[in-house]
């Protein structure tokens, strides 16, 4: 059994502390990939050792067999209340499915914990409440937020928010991610019911040719070889997906919800065994699924949820040994409907229904291009931006744009290349503001582009950056 982390620890001081000031309901967020289930499996853990009566609801039976398997490698022994597994109520744990749970007879408990918690505004869920009105409530999820704009103030006390997800990259616990833009569908005639595209509506405009031919080629250009999950609208559109890619000799399988169980097993171990590259799904990888070494992420379903969006991309995000980075690519134009998957988000218990839609606008992303020179995006012309790599609009790459614009002028009045580079320090010197690495770096490969081709008189020696990094960061 692996040691809680230190951020997992953290939160579960903080959960605890909130339950000792008197807020019986908590809600905790924390990104895909971190280990909500750690957490509350550690949290189970403790409650058992000291004769609490917990309940752990889910709404999938793989969520069930998950939890399972956390709490019995802490020594738990849990009881189960889900269809096809024999129930024993004499366990002071148990694991449940709330569509079961709803059936039958609800165990006595002291603590509710409910995984993936944006589901709880179901009425199923929202009667938990008045079932056990003086346990203790625990909800996880990585996105607070419903499709509905709903909030959830009327079933939580306190919301807690973990660090954000940059945080997590920077730290090792996530996998920094390329997301790069592929095809941009057009949706203006697609329908919404209960606030997402129609899903017949949606798979026939997601089935045209062009968009499902860009599929394959964008998966070729960009990521051959690697190990895929692609998300699809329905049944008939990931067939015909995994049917484009075998014929371009690239191993792909499909599963959905009536797969066969033993089918799906299979198909998923010779997925994590390489034999076949790409797996397309319809609403069955979203949650619960644990395959760090998964290197793609393809997005053939455009959404409205900003929830959805997240659980797939989190796909791809788990750090593993030999995976340097995840690649995102978005041929469902996703980027533009909800930003980058990277950028932080202000999470809360209130409704966003009156949220303007505008605020994407802070949402902002710029791009680099094949050179890696940072680029504005329009996001009206799509096709100006397709197979360019998304990246955050961080205080860095702002500062950057300063810098392009030193740049040309430097360049058009014929100075030393290097002379961009030190009225970009002495611009950040009067702001009081050191440079970065990110920046260094940055500026380091664009000159070294510019300096082979620059007259004499204009280059700087190569030796130069060696030192100056010295300088700057080996204090």
């Amino acid at each position: 059994m692996a040691e809680l982390r230190p951020y997992q620890t953290e939160g579960i001081r903080r959960i605890f502390n909130c339950w000792k000031e008197g807020r019986r309901s908590v809600l905790f967020q924390m990104p895909t990939g971190t280990g909500k289930t750690v957490l509350f499996s550690q949290i189970v853990k403790l409650g058992f050792d000291n004769n609490r009566r917990i309940l752990i609801v889910v709404h999938r039976k793989e969520l069930v067999e998950q939890i399972t398997e956390k709490l019995t490698a802490r020594k738990v022994p849990v009881g189960h209340i889900v269809a096809g597994m024999k129930a024993d109520y004499t366990q002071t744990v148990q694991v449940a499915s709330i569509q079961t749970l709803s059936r039958r007879e609800h165990p006595e408990a002291n603590l509710i914990i409910i995984d993936e918690c944006h589901h709880a505004k179901a009425e199923t869920y929202k009667k938990l409440w008045d079932i056990y009105p003086d346990a203790k409530f625990l909800g996880v999820t990585a996105t607070p937020v419903r499709l509905s704009g709903e909030g959830f103030d009327d079933l939580f006390d306190e919301l807690i928010v973990s660090m954000p997800t940059q945080k997590f990259i920077e730290q090792g616990y996530l996998c920094p991610v390329t997301h790069l833009v592929c095809s941009n569908p057009n949706l203006s005639d697609v329908k919404q019911k209960q606030g997402d595209y129609i899903t017949k509506m949606l798979s026939g405009v997601m089935m045209d040719n062009s968009i499902m031919s860009d599929l394959i080629e964008s998966y070729k250009e960009k990521s051959m070889g690697k190990t895929a999950i692609v998300f699809a609208v329905d049944v008939e559109h990931s067939q015909s997906i995994v049917k484009r890619y075998n014929e371009e000799n690239i191993f792909a399988a499909h599963i959905d919800a009536t797969t066969p169980k033993s089918e799906r097993a299979s198909i998923l171990n010779d997925f994590k065994a390489g034999k076949i590259k790409v797996v397309s799904n319809v609403e069955i990888i979203t949650e619960g699924f644990d395959f760090p070494e998964c290197e793609v992420v393809q997005l053939a379903r455009p959404t409205k949820s900003l929830s959805l969006y997240l659980q797939m991309v989190g796909r791809v995000m788990r750090p593993s040994k030999n995976k340097k980075e995840g690649i995102i690519l978005d041929n469902a134009g996703l980027w533009l409907e909800h930003g980058l998957s990277i950028v932080d988000r202000e999470w809360s218990l209130q409704s966003t229904k009156k949220k303007n839609k505008n605020d994407l606008r802070q949402i902002k992303e710029v791009a680099l291009d094949e050179d890696g020179t940072i680029r504005e995006i329009n996001r009206k012309r799509p096709l100006e931006i397709k197979g360019l790599k998304l990246i955050p609009l961080t205080f860095e790459i702002k500062r950057l744009f300063e810098f392009e614009t030193i740049l040309v002028n430097s360049r058009a009045k014929g100075y030393n290349l290097l002379s961009s580079y030190f009225a970009y320090k002495s611009l950040l010197e009067e702001r009081n503001i050191a440079i970065s690495k990110y920046e260094f770096e940055y500026i380091k490969k664009r000159l070294n582009a510019f300096n082979e081709k620059a007259p004499a008189d204009k280059q700087f020696k190569k030796g130069y950056w060696y030192n100056e990094e010295k300088t700057l960061f080996q204090k």
